[in-house]
């Protein structure tokens, strides 16, 4: 027998992000209730489902249903060996702890901040592109 771990997990990521169960079933397109029974583990969610929360909180499907903590890919102990975004080619970029967290953070911004930092970094390439060339 298999085990599954998605309703400890899916609770440990949305605590983790600092989501409300409501905001995750809205995105879900379902009710609190029934969000919460697959927290409890009441109730599994379809295919869909699972397939719509690993997107959401980018990690693997096999992460999210059959490890024991997905949580730990953000606290450095993750599958891989050390901090890693998956692209949607399906690769993956090794990322420092604090990487991660900046990358956190700008996701839960608004697409106006979002712009304005995209600004800023290219801003600042251009500079350090500059020191780089005069060295």
């Amino acid at each position: 027998m298999s085990e599954f771990y998605i309703a400890e997990n899916i609770k440990r990521l949305r605590t983790y992000y600092g989501y409300k169960q409501q905001e995750i079933a809205d995105k879900l397109h379902i009710s609190r209730q029934a969000y919460s029974n697959y927290e409890r583990g009441i109730r599994l969610p379809d295919i869909e489902k699972v397939v719509c929360l690993a997107r959401f909180y980018k990690i693997p499907l096999d992460c999210l249903l059959l490890s024991p903590d997905p949580a730990r890919m953000l606290k450095g102990e993750n599958i891989y060996g050390k901090y890693a975004v998956a692209t949607s080619a399906g690769s993956l970029i090794p990322m420092s702890g604090e990487e991660i967290k900046l990358f956190l953070r700008y996701k839960r911004l608004q697409q106006r901040e979002k712009e304005e930092i995209k600004e800023f970094l290219a801003f600042k390439v251009a500079c350090s592109e500059r020191r780089g060339g005069k060295s």
